[in-house]
């Protein structure tokens, strides 16, 4: 398994092309298991978190590894102020369950797909099949998918990645996601925010133009009057 992350580009259908393609003996801190695909306009990850503002009640960490694609200003904020940065880089807290905010600005107004994909290590429902749960994009709750699951081994719990999926979502440039773990002792590993721009159908396109453009001959009649 390699130890980079690697960001392939292709054509997304749906979500048929994020299911894992097999699973390695162990688990590594910090790398993707599962396969996914991304061609958004916006991009970020995080791999490794930190906090950019200690001074600040809970963890705030606002310079994702990779965030090249589109611009945009992106932040991961752990909010209990109950959790803590491990040695490998996670968040974690083995006291509370930790509630999480991604939001990201300066996208642009328009209509996208919004992907959060979520890496995780530790504790496990078996019975919800998530490790986190209560995923919102400006307050919308979104469609869930597994792309990885294996055993860490006797009480470490579970490695588990996930994609979060919001389709056709209109907004102003803004994007605020809200998600919280299942319980205590969930270690947050990796996480990425892909934003898909959605072209406007040529339909929708060109019945704006013939609008406009009736508009426009009316205006000229009525100054011709």
């Amino acid at each position: 398994m390699n130890s980079m992350k690697s960001i392939f580009t292709g054509s997304m259908l749906g979500l048929g092309l994020v299911l894992a393609a097999g699973q390695p003996a162990h688990a590594l801190q910090a790398v993707w298991d599962g396969a996914y695909t991304q061609v958004g306009s916006h991009y970020a990850e995080w791999n490794i978190f930190s906090d950019n503002n200690p001074g600040v009640v809970g963890i705030q960490d606002n310079t994702p590894e990779v965030s090249h694609i589109g611009g945009g200003a992106y932040q991961v904020a752990e909010m209990t102020a109950g959790a803590f940065i491990t040695s490998g880089g996670n968040i974690y807290s083995p006291t509370v369950p930790t509630v999480f905010n991604v939001s990201a600005s300066s996208l642009g107004a328009g209509t996208s797909d919004v992907y959060l994909r979520v890496g995780s290590l530790g504790n496990f429902d078996t019975t919800l099949g998530q490790s986190f749960t209560n995923f919102t994009l400006n307050g919308i709750g979104g469609t869930y998918t597994q792309l990885f699951n294996e055993a860490l081994g006797p009480g470490q719990g579970t490695e588990v990645e996930a994609l979060v999926s919001w389709l056709g979502v209109t907004h102003t440039g803004s994007l605020n996601l809200a998600f919280n773990a299942i319980g205590t002792s969930v270690s947050l590993d990796q996480l990425s925010l892909d934003v898909a721009a959605v072209p406007v159908p040529a339909a929708v396109y060109l019945m704006g133009s013939g609008l406009a453009g009736i508009a426009a001959m009316a205006r000229r009649r009525q100054r011709a009057v």
